[in-house]
């Protein structure tokens, strides 16, 4: 996935407030992929994407820190549930298919969330591939969440060199898999399944490291 977005822990029944606040966020994220797919990200300004969402630019910034993180796929649940799992597990269960698994369940929510999430995915994925404005976006914003986590596991385990590897691998093994579905998807088969993906592309790892 393109990107991560850290926020805190959401309740799994969202009350209303929070309800409208997602529902807000996905109207601003639609209009944003809209309009740069019509224009590009830098012909596209906060009030063009706002005024298309029918938000005042002020709630756009609630909602995003900038126009291109208003494109990009998030996962407002994984760094807390990360978090969370690292602080209760002793070390030697700080392992390559521990953290996979997050990452696994991470897939799982986006694909279910909504009917249009994958297509959303192909969409975003199509930007950064074609946009370099938004491309520079998402590799920056995956470097800071890799170096966020690194950090975390690296304070877990005590061994920097480690923590490093565990977590570019796991990032690398998803990156992958996004691509793999995608190629297949853009290739005309639909049914494709980006959990079966990911799960295959995480098996052909272990081969490889056996190997």
């Amino acid at each position: 996935m393109a990107v991560h977005q850290t926020g805190p822990a959401i309740s799994a029944v969202p009350d209303l407030r929070e309800r409208r606040r997602r529902e807000t966020r996905r109207e601003i994220s639609e209009a944003a992929l809209d309009l740069f797919e019509l224009h590009g990200a830098a012909s596209t300004t906060v009030d063009d994407i706002a005024r298309r969402a029918g938000v005042s630019p002020s709630t756009f910034f609630r909602s995003f820190a900038n126009k291109e993180e208003s494109v990009l796929i998030a996962d407002i649940e994984f760094e807390a549930e990360f978090t969370e799992w690292l602080e209760s597990s002793a070390s030697e269960r700080v392992t390559l298919a521990a953290i996979e698994n997050i990452y696994e369940r991470s897939v799982v929510r986006f694909v279910t969330a909504s009917e249009d999430s994958t297509e959303r995915l192909l969409r975003v994925r199509r930007l950064v591939l074609s946009d370099a404005q938004v491309r520079s976006a998402a590799y920056a914003a995956d470097a800071v969440m890799l170096a966020c986590l690194t950090e975390k596991v690296s304070t877990k385990l005590n061994v920097p060199s480690t923590a490093r590897l565990l977590i570019e691998t796991a990032a690398l093994t998803l990156r992958i898999a996004v691509d793999r579905w995608a190629e297949v998807v853009d290739g005309g088969d639909e049914s494709a399944d980006l959990v079966t993906v990911y799960r295959a592309v995480r098996s052909d790892l272990r081969r490889l490291v056996r190997d």
